[in-house]
């Protein structure tokens, strides 16, 4: 049987690496690089889904389902609700719970309101996302930039990696950030989507006075493209308690089978956002970089030396 002498090895590895290094697989890989990173900066990058049900107390089975798609120019949101006849009669069944004091006061001041939310509608052009897709372009722009003059003008690799990882950056924590900075009531089934702060968190401080004995649970799990949060709600609503009974429902919840018990409502949701396929593709990259390293000059003139 013959074998292989460690010169023919060592000359086999020596073409193979020239011939990654051959000026026409890095003009190739140059192309492939900027088609992959120019269809990310042009498709879908964000996709968001919300699931919630009520599963306990006298909304259930009422459903909700947000689906949110973000890409370099538009936001789009839908919003679904079923059983919602449900929803609607545990809406009117329903009392307002006094709030205390202290709130009575903070609310006096109609006209500090109104100049808070003037205040907030006039910084409303200029929202998260926006400079989010100003970011992602910049670094992708970059990306672009510093492939080319890895490849045809012999800079260093690293230069690249770095603006490789400014564009995960971009895209993994700045761009799922200011989705959900501008959209903060997307996983809350009392309002909709892009509702007014002020409105979202007079109604926060509401159900946090009407509901007693909460119960919270919550947990992050990973998924293709993206990750997934599941939340659990659950509490007695005082606003199904006779008045007269209030009080002794805030000391202690009630007993099983008892009237008041009927109060207890739990709600169930999932809060998924997953990347879209073209940003998916941008891992790619490192490999061909892997399987076609840039040559350098001097690295060139070496194999031909060989």
């Amino acid at each position: 049987m013959s074998r292989t002498s460690p010169l023919m090895r060592e000359g086999a590895l020596s073409r193979l690496g020239s011939l990654r290094r051959h000026p026409v697989v890095a003009f190739a890989r140059a192309s492939l690089v900027v088609l992959i990173a120019l269809n990310a900066a042009v498709s879908v990058w964000l996709i968001a889904e919300f699931e919630g049900q009520y599963t306990e107390g006298p909304p259930s089975p009422a459903r909700f389902y947000v689906l949110a798609g973000v890409d370099d120019q538009y936001t789009m949101i839908d919003v679904s609700i079923e059983n919602s006849t449900r929803l609607l009669v545990y809406q009117l069944i329903r009392d307002d719970v006094a709030p205390e004091e202290g709130d009575g006061e903070d609310e006096g001041g109609g006209d500090d309101g109104t100049s808070d939310t003037s205040s907030t509608t006039e910084e409303e052009p200029v929202n998260r996302l926006d400079r989010a897709r100003t970011w992602i372009q910049v670094t992708v722009g970059l990306l672009i930039l510093l492939e080319v003059l890895v490849t045809f003008v012999g800079i260093s690799g690293w230069f690249r990696t770095a603006g490789f990882l400014a564009v995960l950056v971009a895209f993994l924590v700045v761009l799922p950030l200011a989705f959900i900075g501008d959209n903060p009531n997307f996983a809350d089934p009392g309002s909709t989507p892009n509702s007014a702060p002020e409105e979202s968190a007079e109604d926060e401080n509401d159900e946090q006075g009407a509901f007693v004995h909460e119960e919270t649970d919550f947990g992050v799990g990973l998924r293709y493209g993206g990750f997934e949060v599941s939340m659990m709600y659950a509490g007695y609503d005082l606003g199904l308690v006779e008045e007269d009974n209030r009080s002794s429902v805030r000391e202690t919840p009630p007993e099983p089978g008892t009237k008041d018990a009927a109060s207890y409502v739990k709600f169930d949701s999932t809060l998924s956002l997953r990347f879209g396929p073209s940003v998916v593709l941008l891992l790619v990259l490192p490999v061909l970089w892997l399987l076609a390293p840039s040559g350098r000059t001097h690295d060139a003139a070496l194999d031909e030396s060989e």
